[in-house]
């Protein structure tokens, strides 16, 4: 295993400043990777504006999104239509290999349905509906070694 194999806790919020410092005080994250405004494909001829923000902690990767404009459907479930609220989202999971990656894609698609996958900012990912079965989706991504993801803080 690869530590760029890892597993990502993911909340959508209305406010991702305020999710950001309650996910630091309950966890003792120390700093954030931010993504204001991140315009990022979501499918064909699709995409999403939206305010992200990344760390890791004790090997787990935290995901702070707030869906602000575009295709952000999947990221405004479980959200309420007013007032502040920070969900758990998803489990993701990163994976250092294509075959792997793949693998796991192909294992997914044939369970879960697929309400977003794309190609964007060097890497892919996708997101699978298995909140029937889990309460929440799973995403997989795959992303280069220099990708943005190397620079996401550890606490």
């Amino acid at each position: 295993m690869s530590e760029l194999d890892y597993y990502q806790y993911a909340y959508v919020t209305s406010d991702w400043r305020r999710a950001m410092a309650e996910l630091s005080a309950q966890h003792g994250i120390t700093g954030w990777m931010e993504m204001e405004q991140a315009e990022f494909a979501t499918g064909d001829g699709r995409s999403a504006v939206a305010h992200f923000a990344l760390a890791f902690r004790n090997g787990l990767q935290f995901e702070v999104i707030e869906p602000v404009s575009g295709d952000c459907e999947v990221y405004r479930a479980g959200l309420p239509d007013t007032g502040y609220a920070k969900r758990f989202h998803h489990l993701g999971r990163h994976f250092s290999t294509r075959a792997a990656f793949d693998d796991a894609m192909a294992q997914a698609r044939a369970r879960y349905a697929v309400p977003v996958a794309s190609e964007t900012m060097g890497g892919e990912y996708a997101y699978f509906d298995a909140r029937e079965e889990t309460g929440h989706f799973i995403e997989y991504f795959i992303f280069p070694p220099d990708s943005h993801l190397s620079q996401v803080p550890v606490s």
